[in-house]
């Protein structure tokens, strides 16, 4: 079976030298948490089959303000450049939804687009997100994908973090989920400073 272009070998070394260099964010104080100004990063291999991915950055700006922004699903394509593109549907807690995102890409480098169904976790001004099935071709197991915003005086920490389940490429997952996670909350902090 030739596995998924997300799934090379390589992406193994990526996983060890960011979780080498990660800082621990989740473990911190909330205060500390909120003190913090750069991005983080951490994976955490579970075991063979369970591994984490998490990342936070700090934002200039109020929680209502981010949350905004990212729900905005009509307009995030325009500021996305990686991974979640939008997301449409019954947006409520335990509602239908369809997520585009950017996952891989083709033999060109053009970054494929999946267009992929989902129970939405949803929690009005504070968390988004889901836990589902992964296909059987590519593993199996499931996700549990959130994007939190969390108040800090002014500012906000936005933490996105995936947990892969019960699938045996978890660790090559989040090693190539951690850079575009990365890139996505940059990109919400400067699309939401800006404004």
């Amino acid at each position: 079976m030739k596995l998924p272009n997300v799934l090379k070998s390589t992406h193994i070394a990526v996983a060890l030298t960011a979780l080498t260099l990660a800082t621990p964010m989740l473990a911190e104080t909330h205060k500390m948490a909120c003190d913090a100004t750069m991005m983080h990063g951490a994976i955490a291999q579970l075991s063979a089959t369970h591994a984490s991915v998490n990342t936070s950055i700090l934002i200039d700006a109020p929680a209502a303000i981010v949350w905004s922004a990212l729900t905005d699903f009509e307009a995030m394509a325009n500021w996305s450049t990686g991974t979640l593109q939008g997301i449409s549907g019954d947006i409520q807690n335990g509602g239908s939804v369809v997520i585009t995102f950017l996952f891989g890409a083709d033999e060109s480098g053009v970054p494929i687009v999946n267009k992929i169904p989902h129970t939405l976790i949803y929690e009005e001004g504070a968390k988004i997100g889901w836990s589902d099935p992964f296909p059987a071709d590519i593993g199996g197991g499931h996700d549990n994908h959130i994007y939190h915003v969390q108040p800090c005086a002014d500012r906000t920490l936005f933490v996105q973090s995936d947990e892969i389940v019960d699938n045996p490429y978890a660790a090559n997952f989040a090693a190539q989920l951690m850079p575009l996670y990365q890139q996505f909350n940059a990109e919400l902090k400067a699309a939401v400073e800006k404004e």
